[in-house]
């Protein structure tokens, strides 16, 4: 929480952090969000918000606050609302919840539909995964690209902590690019040398010879494996099958971990899907600092867009792959 103060990526005004029960609530006030823009695109939108808000935690965390009940989220709720009609913000945000109708019912609020992430269970091995995949053609893909990857050299290096800091530029770029493939800019290397910080951060890094193929930057958090982003050599994708080959290694690694959940963010619905993920939808919670029938009217509109991009069989929303600190 601390350490994304410092990132001007997503350059934070100020932070308060509410203690409520046993859990900390970091509150940032921000400008502009390149994770809450990703949600924008995916809608088609531009710009929703005509001011500053309030993000408790930051949209780039894909899951919201582990409240234990109505008292605590009024709590925080009219903690957000106070600092943001004080500061002049147009709305408090409490993005990544899982069931946003336990905020509603306590709170109210704007219930707006973001990017879904993903979820399996590890069961202890990769041929036990790889056996739970629904469709026999998937199993046999799974396979097949984690077999042809090996065959073409890639090897997997684990960076913990500090010992990613000398890889994360190379992997900003693979990451930058990933997602500007998908007309979004999310990361520059502040962000990922914040998230290095975080007790857990790994580096699941494919390398190919002296090169990086591609990576997952991921966070062991309780007994899940958070894939919390990509970045990946398009030039050599195809030939080294590296997507598919990390995924196969992530299980791996997070099987050999005693680990019992994988997560594989958000985005790239359609490929996780056949690779035997199941999608976590996730809604923001948005409580406007003063009445705008306008822009609720924007934010509901964005949510039924992105709803609507995520149960579509067979396509793929306009988003790159972006998780979050857990």
């Amino acid at each position: 929480m601390l350490a994304w103060q410092q990132v001007p990526t997503e350059p934070v005004h100020e932070a308060r952090f509410l203690r409520a029960g046993p859990m900390i609530a970091p509150f940032y006030l921000v400008s502009e969000s390149r994770a809450w823009g990703a949600f924008e695109a995916e809608a088609g939108m531009d710009r929703v918000w005509p001011g500053r808000v309030i993000f408790c935690p930051s949209p780039y965390a894909t899951y919201g606050l582990d409240v234990t009940g109505p008292e605590q989220i009024r709590a925080i709720v009219a903690h957000g609302l106070a600092w943001a009609r004080e500061s002049g913000a147009v709305a408090a945000v409490f993005p990544g919840l899982r069931d946003p109708g336990t905020w509603m019912d306590a709170a109210g609020g704007i219930a707006v539909r973001t990017t879904g992430s993903h979820e399996a269970p590890v069961r202890g091995s990769v041929d036990a995964f790889q056996g739970a995949i629904h469709s026999k053609r998937g199993r046999r893909e799974f396979g097949r690209q984690w077999r042809r990857g090996t065959e073409a050299g890639l090897r997997l290096a684990v960076l913990p902590g500090e010992e990613m800091l000398p890889v994360l530029p190379k992997f900003t770029t693979l990451a930058a690019a990933a997602a500007e493939r998908h007309g979004v800019a999310l990361y520059d290397v502040d962000v990922f040398r914040a998230v290095a910080q975080v007790p857990g951060a790994v580096l699941l890094a494919a390398e190919h010879g002296r090169d990086l193929a591609g990576a997952f930057l991921a966070l062991r958090h309780d007994h899940t494996l958070y894939l919390w982003a990509a970045g990946l050599d398009y030039g050599s994708l195809h030939d080294l099958h590296t997507y598919s080959w990390l995924f196969a290694e992530s299980v791996k690694y997070a099987a050999a971990a005693g680990l019992a959940m994988i997560d594989a963010g958000r985005g790239n619905y359609l490929v996780k899907r056949r690779m035997g993920f199941t999608q976590v939808p996730l809604n923001a919670l948005c409580y406007l600092a003063h009445p705008d029938p306008a822009l609720a009217a924007a934010l509901t509109e964005m949510g039924r867009r992105i709803a609507v991009a995520s149960a579509a069989p067979g396509t793929e929303p306009a988003v790159a792959v972006v998780g979050g600190i857990p």
